[in-house]
């Protein structure tokens, strides 16, 4: 009879352990699929109305939709976009914080600005979403008549442009260009984008290099003159740029340009990033975000890039910038 007893006391035991790990494992299990439990933060790393401050709302507007958690935008302004990369990889690698990229923060990489922080390497992509073209314009009374002209005083004299950071992407951008074409060109540092244009439009430097939506109201108002689109097809969706050639017609490869994605810190766990790469595509492929797309001028260069191959373009883009950086004495 003792022995009965404690046989039915061990098996018992035996069933009440193995029900409390089995009620463990649901616990476990359901902590892992019941992401996000709380809002998302957004981390823009530049100021409220810039282009990516107003991608990053609209998509985040979007994406809250169909969650059962919103997607809060932050913005984190500061160093060209460093402020909120450090930011972000200073927060725990949850999921719960989620960073909006561009070419910045490769080119931190490459200059090596990012405090320590190599972004290849401690961030990882969900990905890719938008794409901005460059066009490079010259001044309506400019005395340069088309890009074979500007290549051809170029190479005579420097050619100036204006920016707001040396070093940053529209001075490694034009400096690409220069190098394949064989220009000098003088970078003249503004304090901001608005100082930019008036510089241009006062005739203070001989081009003018920016984002489609930023130039094409002033080639529209005859304010500048379109000469060349660092794209590989020429932009027929708009009248004013169907007769403007592209690089790719000149013979120059050079089609840099600005982009924008997300990417959380590495070490997120992959369930996590399957949920956000299947919202990101869900709100990618809404008619609310085409019609945004659109109004942006960012549906010309339409390449949506999941985390493989948004990975393998920022590591194609590096050693682009670190080229040009090292032609330049950016870097040694």
């Amino acid at each position: 009879m003792k022995k009965r007893f404690l046989l039915s006391v061990m098996i018992i035991g035996s069933l009440l352990l193995a029900a409390c790990s089995s009620n463990h494992s649901s616990v476990e299990n359901k902590g892992n699929n019941d992401y996000p439990r709380r809002p998302i933060e957004l981390v823009v790393p530049f100021g409220e109305g810039s282009a990516s401050d107003t991608f990053a709302r609209k998509y985040a507007e979007i994406m809250s939709e169909y969650m059962d958690q919103p997607i809060q935008p932050v913005n984190k302004d500061g160093s060209g976009g460093l402020v909120g990369m450090v930011y972000a990889h200073s927060q725990p690698n949850d999921g719960y914080t989620v960073l909006v990229v561009t070419p910045s923060h490769v080119i931190a990489d490459v200059l090596g600005t990012g405090k320590n922080i190599k972004f290849l390497k401690e961030f990882e992509p969900i990905a890719r979403i938008q794409e901005d073209i460059y066009v490079l314009s010259v001044p309506a009374n400019s005395k340069i008549k088309d890009f074979d002209d500007l290549v051809k005083m170029g190479k005579e004299k420097e050619i100036s442009f204006a920016g707001v950071s040396p070093g940053g992407l529209d001075d490694l951008t034009l400096n690409a260009l220069a190098g394949a074409t064989g220009m000098k060109i003088k970078f003249v540092p503004y304090g901001s984008g608005s100082e930019v244009k008036a510089a241009v439009l006062g005739g203070e430097v001989d081009v003018y290099l920016d984002k489609l939506i930023n130039t094409v109201n002033y080639i529209k108002d005859g304010k500048v003159r379109p000469i060349v689109v660092l794209n590989d097809k020429r932009i027929t969706q708009i009248d004013e740029l169907k007769d403007t050639p592209t690089v790719v017609e000149k013979g120059y490869d050079v089609t840099i340009g600005s982009w924008r994605g997300f990417v959380v810190k590495k070490g997120t766990p992959q369930e996590v990033k399957d949920y956000l790469l299947e919202q990101v595509k869900n709100a990618y492929e809404t008619e609310e975000y085409k019609k945004f797309n659109e109004e942006s001028l960012t549906n010309i260069r339409d390449r949506f890039l999941g985390p493989e191959d948004f990975k393998k373009a920022m590591q194609e883009d590096y050693e682009v910038f670190d080229k040009v950086a090292k032609q330049t004495g950016l870097k040694k």
